[in-house]
């Protein structure tokens, strides 16, 4: 099978933005670090390029701005931040051929 049927294959709804179009499951996390407590937060679905960029860079924001502001938080943000990126770039290497 050629690489670009395989990515017409891979077409199926985007469940952020509900469009028809080539999708990737892909899973970002945020952090929300408080002094003694924190909470994470999860995301896996089934995304575009376009809705997965969006949520990356929403995800990354969030973790850097309210992240690391809880004793364990210090050191879960920074792990956090490299596997949404390790996740968000290995999932668009996979969706390079396909268009928006």
């Amino acid at each position: 099978m050629s690489e670009a049927a395989a990515v017409i294959g891979a077409m199926s709804r985007c469940q952020a933005c509900n469009e028809m179009r080539v999708t990737r499951t892909v899973s970002f996390y945020r952090n929300i670090g408080m002094l003694v407590a924190r909470r994470q937060v999860t995301l896996t679905a089934n995304l575009c390029k376009t809705c997965m960029g969006r949520k990356y860079w929403e995800f990354q924001g969030k973790n850097l701005l309210l992240g690391p502001w809880g004793y364990i938080s210090v050191f879960v943000t920074p792990v956090l931040l490299v596997t949404n990126t390790v996740a968000y770039v290995r999932a668009r290497s996979k969706m390079r051929h396909a268009v928006e």
